[in-house]
């Protein structure tokens, strides 16, 4: 394994522990319980793991995620039928995500360290490849973009989140207010990396190797060995604003309340977006949320 993937599994194996350290005896009626909470939060965000993975199109489907972290998206998929395999650099984030297939009885999926971009399975292997803001961390999105197709049925779907860069989460928080304000743009590649992701209870120890953001331009030129490619924006989010926002943060969990589906995901409830912020998701919002498919082999 190259340097920039062990700083990337040390990364991502850091934040794990951070997030979610404590809460690997959950119970079967607990897994159920935040399953069913995670649902209904994703449905009222309008996520991706609901509206462009239809949840009751997954029986007998045979589903890869690519970066599962603690495994709720993979759990909630498997107890609607799916057949999935997960597979995440970090081999704690792939035991975090067997566990819960253990707990629900879903023989059938499994979960395991692996590299996205050198996935270990044969080629035409899934009827769907999801992965929620995971491949613009890899080394290589084009790489790992490769093998999403590779692995994929003909016919298959691709349903991802990749970061937007025309977004004002982008444009205003991260690059005019940490990029250019705080001058951490200047003379450092990763500075983006630098400026993302980290949360939970710990101190930040390590650094995350690479973080990047797409145009709807740069999501086309990804995308183009697929088709029927559909693009929708998502997740605005005021509380993100440096500073001011942890005073907006204060109001709006008093205003709107939080959400007891983030447990699952996040290791903490979800503040709930207001409408405005829903509303301007789809509009500069920070979430690329991408389906595609893989041409029939008598269509290419």
């Amino acid at each position: 394994m190259s340097d920039n993937k062990q700083d990337i599994q040390a990364f991502w194996g850091a934040l794990y522990d951070s997030l979610y350290a404590g809460s690997e005896d959950i119970t079967r009626d607990q897994l159920l319980e935040g399953l069913d909470a995670l649902e209904d939060m994703f449905r009222l965000r309008r996520h991706l793991a609901v509206v462009e993975m239809p949840l009751e199109s997954l029986k007998g489907k045979r589903v890869l995620e690519i970066g599962p972290g603690a495994g709720g998206h993979s759990a909630l998929f498997a107890r609607h039928g799916a057949i999935v395999t997960a597979v995440d650099i970090s081999q704690v984030r792939a035991d975090a995500t067997a566990r819960k297939f253990k707990i629900l009885g879903a023989d059938d999926s499994k979960a395991m360290q692996g590299d996205a971009e050198d996935l270990p399975f044969d080629d035409d292997a899934f009827d769907i490849v999801y992965s929620n803001g995971v491949l613009h961390h890899t080394t290589s999105t084009e790489t790992a973009m490769g093998e999403v197709f590779r692995v994929l049925k003909p016919g298959g779907r691709a349903v991802i989140l990749l970061y937007c860069k025309s977004s004002w989460h982008f444009w205003i928080n991260m690059w005019l207010c940490i990029g250019l304000l705080k001058g951490k743009a200047f003379g450092d590649r990763n500075w983006l990396g630098r400026a993302t992701e980290w949360g939970g209870k710990d101190a930040q120890t390590v650094e995350n190797p690479i973080t990047r953001c797409y145009t709807g331009a740069g999501i086309k030129r990804l995308f183009a060995r697929f088709e029927n490619l559909r693009l929708r924006k998502g997740e605005f989010y005021f509380y993100l604003i440096p500073k001011l926002g942890r005073l907006y943060r204060r109001w709006q969990i008093k205003r709107y309340g939080t959400h007891p589906g983030g447990y699952l995901v996040y290791g903490e409830p979800w503040p709930i977006q207001s409408p405005l912020e829903h509303w301007l998701g789809g509009i500069i919002g920070f979430a690329w949320f991408i389906a595609a498919t893989k041409p029939e082999k008598d269509a290419q």
